[in-house]
């Protein structure tokens, strides 16, 4: 395997930005489950995606940062 492969690679790669992509992630695993039986999470779900999917919800987290506490 190549090096640039290897970059490109979320498993591979141990840079920032796979980290935060794997971080994101959990957070909107997180957010989703929540949103079930817990109104603010809900709300934050509702606020800020259309369908309430994980990739909708990982959307908003780039764009719109952590949610409120």
């Amino acid at each position: 395997m190549t090096d640039a492969v290897e970059e490109n690679c979320p498993v591979c790669n141990s840079s920032d930005s796979a980290k935060v992509q794997f971080a994101r992630a959990k957070v909107a695993e997180h957010l989703k489950e929540k949103a079930r039986r817990d109104e603010s999470h809900r709300a934050w779900v509702d606020e800020y995606t259309t369908n309430g999917t994980l990739a909708e919800i990982r959307e908003a987290l780039a764009e719109h940062g952590r949610p409120r506490q």
